[in-house]
């Protein structure tokens, strides 16, 4: 592959004008630019954009950190961000964190280090011992809030989906509804508990923690869990914090023999494709995964365009709750 030096002898130049050109800077004749663009296209020379960005403090380059890859509710999300920077000049570089804050810390110094110019964290876990000193304007989160880091974020009203869903099973004559959530360290998964709660209370029904599973987002963990439960034919119906959850749940109920929506009803959370598929379909709350995505986008572009103009953004988007088979 050639380089700038291989540019700079078939020019008969400096590298240094070389630069100059790929830089158009106009301390360069008309008569010099001429040689050096014959010399790059004779050569076929391809000018590392990315390094010339890093040298001007701009990369053009969104980091987008993500727990995981693995779950279909992140691919809208990313497509939101990424036709959104694609629109305005950038790119976006990737990351998983498998839900370790220590390794969020480490893609966030990206910024420090002007490898990126700011970054959009997606539901990835982010703890505060990781994230002093961050210029919080280059940041922006999406799907989820962690109020100790003060950014902008786009998300939807975690609270109240879930009470809706929940509310929606009562209205449906379910009494003894179980609940399935993640984390509680993850302020979307406390806040789904507390619609789960709220529900409960203001239709008269009492909430006991014990009614309360935690569990990965996955399918298998919960299986595993509610297959186990020798008392799981005293419930009606299970709320999920994911669609793959519901999976989950809707194979433990049909192995204990139980119909569904009949006997045991079975909701989810972000209508990915799956609960669209799956047999029976699931009833779940609708994110607007693609919105979040690009409006998280927008907040962040227009603030490293117009950084004298920032002004912190949080914006509830609707949900939606989508009726299927399960319940």
């Amino acid at each position: 592959m050639p380089t700038v030096k291989d540019v700079a002898k078939r020019a008969g130049v400096s590298v240094a004008t070389v630069s100059r050109v790929l830089n158009n800077s106009e301390k360069v004749s008309e008569q010099t630019r001429q040689k050096v663009l014959k010399a790059i296209e004779e050569l076929g020379f391809k000018p590392n954009l990315l390094a010339r960005n890093f040298r001007k403090d701009k990369s053009n380059l969104i980091l987008v950190i993500l727990p995981t890859i693995a779950n279909n509710y992140f691919a809208r999300v990313v497509k939101g961000i990424e036709d959104t920077a694609r629109k305005n000049g950038y790119g976006i570089l990737l990351c998983t964190t498998q839900n370790s804050p220590e390794i969020a810390a480490e893609y966030l110094k990206l910024i420090e280090r002007k490898q990126v110019d700011g970054a959009i964290i997606a539901s990835a876990k982010i703890e505060i011992d990781f994230c002093k000193g961050l210029d919080t304007r280059r940041i922006v989160q999406a799907c989820e809030f962690y109020p100790f880091l003060d950014t902008s974020y786009v998300a939807i009203d975690h609270k109240r989906a879930f009470y809706d869903v929940v509310e929606y099973l009562i209205k449906k004559g379910k009494k003894n509804i179980l609940c399935a959530i993640g984390n509680e360290d993850i302020p979307s998964e406390f806040e789904r508990k507390e619609g789960y709660r709220k529900a409960l209370e203001e239709n008269g029904l009492e909430f006991r923690e014990e009614n309360v599973i935690r569990c990965s987002y996955g399918w298998a963990e919960l299986y595993e869990k509610l297959k186990n439960l020798c008392c799981l034919k005293k419930y009606d119906a299970i709320a999920c914090s994911s669609d793959l959850m519901a999976v989950g749940a809707i194979k433990a109920a049909k192995a204990l023999g139980l119909k569904i929506p009949d006997e045991f009803s079975v909701t989810g959370f972000d209508n990915i494709m799956m609960s669209r598929l799956y047999e029976p379909s699931i009833t779940t709350v609708a994110q607007p995964m693609y919105s979040i995505g690009e409006k998280a986008a927008q907040i962040l572009i227009n603030t490293l365009e117009s950084p004298d103009t920032f002004k912190k953004q949080k914006i509830i988007l609707p949900h939606e709750l989508k009726t299927r088979e399960s319940a």
